[in-house]
């Protein structure tokens, strides 16, 4: 028989729901219920003001106000742990859909989020094991300065740290110069290292006719940032739109860069929709914090972890959705092929949305590019474990030829 037909289950998972100081503080002000599909049928759970009043194994006459869809199959590998919210939901990935009134779900995703979180602790006792976290931070002491230049007439805001061969560092979607704090302490010892706050992103102005909304006016927009800073053939490192942006640079000026690490980007991302994108727009700082926070690994300790959820969702709404159209319209699966630097795609093997065989199709169309996986990071792995991280690109730039030891 189905857990999601199962009266003792659905009566532990609402006492679960209960007992979880966050999904009460989320679900605050949300009175509804809210129907789980599957294939014998539908069950309902009713929420009263932070509350989980009551349960329908058998679905409730009232009906549901949001309702989750999916086959059992699906299901399981929710109560399995093996897949959340966010990748059920995705295009492409999960199997579950949405029905009834799919705008409050997206206003309270912090609910829903979490509810599934919680399915997966049902019936599972904690082991009282603490998991195994990945190491700190390894600063080399260097200090780290702001500057501002001008670029198409905007001011732009960018930090650096070190001397020695320059790299420039682009963050993800939604982020900023933070993202590479400890990439600007961890490699300045023999670099100099840059990070850039795109246009609209924290320090940096909003271009005059609004974020930007693909990756190749973001590509322009660096060129000339670049060339203003007179760089000569620096290693470039991108993250997730970051990641994607430094493969369309390399693509666009094959020979100009001494190296390209590209983490937890490909060369083909239609990862979200057109609804998802507009529901950034009336709920953006909690859908792209519950999103970062279902994306994160688990060696990534709760400080490390809460830091990514803050870092992201500083953002403005507008800005959120500008940086995530042009990721989810990238694709430059004919144009990669390029390249003439050297290319690592790096990912952590935690992170569902840059799977694996993705980053496999992409470096199959780079001549010469290699992987590196970092065990149990997430989409943030410069921020979720920055020591592993920081050695990883170090060793690559050593045998591109770039560093003290190759001067």
């Amino acid at each position: 028989m189905s857990k999601l037909t199962d009266t003792t289950w659905w009566n532990d998972f609402a006492s679960e729901l209960n007992r979880d100081e966050d999904w009460t503080r989320a679900a605050r002000y949300f009175d509804g219920r809210i129907q789980f599909k599957h294939d014998n049928g539908y069950s309902t759970l009713a929420v009263l003001a932070g509350k989980a009043v009551a349960v329908f194994p058998e679905g409730s006459p009232l009906g549901a106000d949001i309702v989750v869809a999916g086959p059992d199959e699906e299901w399981q590998r929710v109560l399995d742990g093996k897949i959340d919210w966010f990748e059920a939901l995705s295009p492409g990935m999960g199997k579950l859909t949405l029905e009834g009134n799919t705008v409050a779900a997206w206003q309270y995703v912090d609910v829903m989020a979490r509810a599934f979180d919680a399915m997966k602790r049902v019936g599972k006792p904690d082991s009282g094991e603490k998991p195994s976290y990945s190491p700190g931070p390894k600063p080399s002491g260097k200090e780290t300065t702001g500057h501002y230049v001008m670029v198409d007439g905007i001011r732009v805001y960018y930090e650096e740290a070190g001397e020695g061969h320059p790299i420039v560092c682009f963050h993800a979607a939604s982020q900023d110069t933070l993202m590479y704090r400890h990439v600007l302490d961890g490699l300045s010892d023999e670099f100099r290292v840059i990070a850039v706050d795109a246009p609209g992103h924290a320090k940096t102005e909003l271009p005059a006719d609004g974020p930007f909304h693909s990756l190749t006016r973001h590509a322009e927009f660096n060129e000339r940032l670049m060339d203003i800073l007179g760089l000569k053939k620096p290693a470039i490192i991108g993250c997730s739109m970051g990641g994607n942006l430094v493969l369309e640079l390399g693509s666009r000026r094959p020979d100009a860069y001494g190296a390209i690490i590209s983490a937890e980007g490909a060369d083909y991302t239609p990862t979200v929709s057109e609804f998802f994108l507009d529901m950034l727009l009336m709920n953006g700082t909690e859908i792209i914090g519950a999103w970062s926070r279902s994306m994160t690994g688990y060696r990534t300790p709760p400080d490390r972890a809460a830091e990514v959820v803050w870092q992201i969702s500083r953002t403005t709404p507008q800005v959120m959705r500008g940086d995530l159209t042009g990721y989810a319209n990238f694709d430059k699966r004919s144009e990669v092929g390029k390249i003439k630097s050297p290319v690592m795609l790096l990912r952590g093997d935690a992170d569902w949305l840059v799977y694996q065989e993705k980053v496999e199709e992409a470096a199959s169309r780079i001549p010469g590019s290699k992987i590196a996986v970092l065990a149990g990071t997430g989409h943030y792995p410069m921020t979720e474990n920055p020591l592993e991280f920081c050695d990883t690109v170090r060793g690559f730039l050593h045998e591109a030829g770039l560093g003290k030891a190759n001067r």
